[in-house]
């Protein structure tokens, strides 16, 4: 704060010039970064999750399905979004689209929810789940970072002896399919049983000869969808 002029002139101690009679202007400390001279805050003068006022676009991120929409977000999905947009007519792009939400992407969106009817808050050009929807007929997913099923490991994992939950895994499909041949298990350990069951899986998916030996091959194994194993 501004220190009197009669507490300047006559007590002593250690003063900072905002503390100066007279001072009319910030310091260094608290700047705020607004003002200062070809500073560009980097949401664009935009609350985080909120609308921005003016003319600006908005700058803020939504996620929906997994997925980040909005300024600065990133992915083959936002590229989809432009493309989709174009095609509806809604576009101002001079450039793109392309993987990266920019102003275009958030201007031509505002072209798509206002061609939908939407007003106000609702049309500032960051997707909403139901305008995604209609515009792309479906709701991108962020994809999981942990397949369903299980890859297929290879004809030669499958020799006597070997030991794997993936093994108990495959077996306990084998036997929710009615090709169980297992008289105790299954088990983590390969054995003939395993081998007499997945030969009546080949069988169920009509394979003969030796195409039914009972050593899984990727077709096959990926029919019965053996769950991923952590």
């Amino acid at each position: 704060m501004k220190r009197d002029r009669t507490t300047w002139q006559t007590k002593g101690g250690h003063y900072g010039h905002c503390h100066v009679p007279g001072n009319d202007h910030w310091d260094p400390g608290p700047i705020d970064t607004t003002i200062v001279p070809g500073k560009t805050p980097s949401n664009g003068g935009a609350t985080p999750g909120k609308p921005p006022t003016g003319s600006t676009p908005a700058r803020y991120r939504v996620t929906i399905n997994g997925l980040p929409y909005g300024y600065g977000a990133t992915g083959t999905h936002i590229t989809k979004v432009g493309q989709a947009l174009v095609t509806k007519g809604c576009s101002a792009y001079k450039t793109g689209p392309g993987p990266e939400w920019t102003d275009a992407d958030t201007l031509s969106y505002q072209k798509w929810q206002k061609k939908l009817g939407l007003t106000g808050k609702d049309a500032d050009g960051v997707p909403g789940e139901n305008s995604l929807k209609q515009l792309l007929g479906y709701l991108p997913a962020k994809a999981s970072a942990t397949p369903k099923y299980a890859a297929f490991p290879g004809a030669g994992f499958f020799s006597a002896g070997r030991r794997a939950p993936l093994i108990t895994a495959m077996g306990r499909r084998l036997v929710a399919e009615g090709c169980s041949a297992y008289v105790q298990g299954p088990g983590d350990t390969w054995t003939n049983a395993d081998r007499e069951s997945y030969r009546r899986w080949q069988r169920k998916l009509g394979y003969t000869g030796a195409a039914a030996d009972g050593i899984p091959g990727p077709v096959s194994w990926a029919a019965l969808e053996v769950p991923h194993q952590l």
